[in-house]
């Protein structure tokens, strides 16, 4: 069976037309994929600083490596061997699912972001001016990796 030249050549630029379609969509998917620097502010930073006081520094200890109820080093090399190869909603959601052990979650999305900047800046990481986002979407773009 043989396809009339007419329909062979609606096809073809159906084919084609796809074709192109696919390929923008692939290179949108590879534009959302890519990934982004790490942004918190200094403000976001210094009210980390005051709800890790609070809420974590029993276990991690005032230089974030140095708690007296065993809880891991927050910055140096535990740090890195841990979420240096992460992006920010590993972090960002790590700490607000399990942290603090006794009452986890139970701190707000904004107190969990700030802990987060605080938790970066101790480990070399640039405050800006653009805020830690509270979208997971956001923070998945967000590497960890220097």
């Amino acid at each position: 069976m043989s396809i009339p030249k007419r329909s062979g050549s609606i096809i073809a630029r159906a084919g084609f037309a796809l074709g192109i379609v696919l390929a923008a969509l692939g290179r949108v998917a590879a534009q959302d994929d890519r990934q982004i620097p790490v942004s918190f502010t200094a403000t976001q930073a210094d009210q980390g600083q005051a709800a890790y006081r609070q809420n974590c520094q029993d276990c991690h200890g005032t230089t974030l490596d140095n708690g007296e109820f065993g809880g891991p080093p927050l910055k140096g090399g535990y740090f890195v061997g841990h979420w240096g190869a992460a992006n920010v909603a590993a972090l960002y959601g790590y700490l607000s699912t399990a942290m603090p052990p006794d009452r986890p979650g139970q701190l707000s999305p904004q107190t969990y972001a700030s802990l987060t900047a605080f938790i970066l800046s101790n480990n070399g990481y640039a405050a800006g001016e653009r805020e830690l986002p509270l979208d997971p979407d956001a923070q998945q773009k967000m590497t960890l990796r220097k």
